[in-house]
């Protein structure tokens, strides 16, 4: 189990780092997507090892999507992959996928992603309300012709969620954003 296995390592570092990159929450503002271990899963420019280790568990088929500016930023995320994992430059994906997860910044636009989903698939994007990226991306998916986009609150983010709301629940207080297009 992802949890077990991360757990001493994020003990170990004691570093708030240590915590984003290994902690099992990751996967919880995931939970509405229902990833199965029939999907195609396309991650963009991961930010966490774990989140991506337990979405290899989950789906049949995983890619991890560098774009030019994480590879030359991110070499330490990259490093820890899974091996099982192949990761790929835009131009090197040839194949679609059912499910495209984009999670804490929009490092490629809705339409340049939606030639790479399936005709069936969702793009997913978990989004940080601080930063007001939700507002800008719903438009993004507007234009890039997205009709069906399901919003979640995240409480308290993107990163740790332990909650998650209707986008209209009077209750749900503030969060980060999931948003599920198709």
């Amino acid at each position: 189990m992802i949890q077990e296995k991360y757990n001493n390592r994020i003990f170990d570092e004691g570093t708030a780092e240590a915590i984003q990159l290994y902690s099992h929450l990751r996967s919880n503002a995931l939970s509405p997507v229902n990833i199965t271990s029939n999907d195609k899963v396309l991650v963009v420019d991961p930010d966490s090892v774990s989140l991506v280790e337990w979405v290899d568990e989950q789906a049949s088929d995983t890619t991890v999507l560098l774009t030019d500016s994480y590879k030359n930023s991110m070499e330490n995320i990259v490093s820890l992959l899974p091996e099982s994992v192949e990761k790929k430059a835009i131009e090197e994906i040839k194949k679609t996928f059912n499910i495209i997860l984009n999670i804490g910044n929009l490092s490629e636009t809705p339409a340049t992603l939606k030639k790479l989903l399936a005709e069936d698939g969702r793009l997913v994007y978990a989004l940080s309300e601080k930063e007001r990226l939700s507002s800008f991306a719903k438009k993004l998916l507007d234009e890039a012709g997205f009709k069906d986009i399901k919003t979640f609150r995240l409480h308290p983010d993107y990163l740790y969620t332990t909650e998650i709301y209707a986008e209209d629940y009077i209750g749900g207080g503030a969060g980060d954003y999931l948003l599920i297009a198709r």
